[in-house]
């Protein structure tokens, strides 16, 4: 997982696991005037679904609980094959969820936040879900948060860029060392994903969140298809 860097835009860091990049519009002013902007939300998905219940306790690597706690990378020869799929423009998920994109920073530096709040009659465990989204080049800070308990989270994560100012992020999103609940949200509760970066006027808020697709895993397979698909990296905890 990534933290913080101490360095905004410049370093990599570590840390918990969060969320998302865009900006519409910037003063032309010059200053890094502080600046903030939020989309509506959509919706995807629907309200009722089965999701699998794991097995296992805490720590219990071998168990399904622990299915996403260790992890690889999975390196690709050729170009990435997300290159060469269609790019998404309207939300979509496998679940019930509401979806909105938010800013804060400046011309030079800011945080995306991607905001779910889950719309299902359904508890969502977010263990091994997967986010695929289209946001400015060159993340340097991804993390998740919740409105609930949540704990240990860390990441699966590959950035691919087009060569257009913006990429193609793939994240897998994996918790270990905590109990089922600490990775579960309830109806009408949310949790956040976040990426930092430096802005780019290649891709509007709007389209950063319509580019999201949220991959739930329902079957305790941990979208593992998906991940080794796109080449992700796994993330240090």
């Amino acid at each position: 997982m990534r933290t913080k860097s101490t360095k905004r835009g410049l370093g990599v860091g570590l840390a918990t696991v969060l969320l998302l990049a865009g900006i519409t519009a910037f003063a032309d002013s010059g200053s890094a005037v502080a600046d903030a902007n939020t989309t509506t939300a959509v919706s995807a998905g629907p309200a009722t679904f089965t999701q699998a219940v794991p097995t296992g306790q805490p720590s219990q690597y071998s168990s399904s609980l622990e299915r996403c706690a260790n992890g690889v990378s999975y390196p690709l020869s050729g170009a990435n094959p997300i290159l060469s799929e269609p790019l998404n423009t309207q939300f979509t998920s496998n679940v019930g969820l509401s979806e909105y994109v938010t800013f804060s920073g400046n011309q030079y530096y800011g945080d995306w936040q991607f905001v779910f709040t889950n719309t299902s009659d359904e508890v969502l465990s977010t263990d091994c879900a997967v986010l695929i989204f289209r946001a400015p080049s060159g993340s340097d800070d991804h993390s998740y948060s919740s409105t609930q308990a949540y704990g240990h989270p860390q990441e699966d994560y590959v950035e691919v860029p087009r060569g257009d100012g913006t990429s193609l992020y793939v994240v897998r999103l994996d918790f270990h060392d905590v109990t089922l609940s600490q990775r579960q949200v309830a109806p009408g509760q949310s949790f956040t994903y976040e990426i930092g970066g430096i802005p780019s006027s290649a891709i509007t808020l709007a389209q950063i969140r319509d580019s999201l697709e949220f991959t739930a895993d329902l079957n305790l397979q941990a979208n593992q298809a998906l991940i080794e698909h796109y080449g992700t990296n796994r993330l240090t905890n």
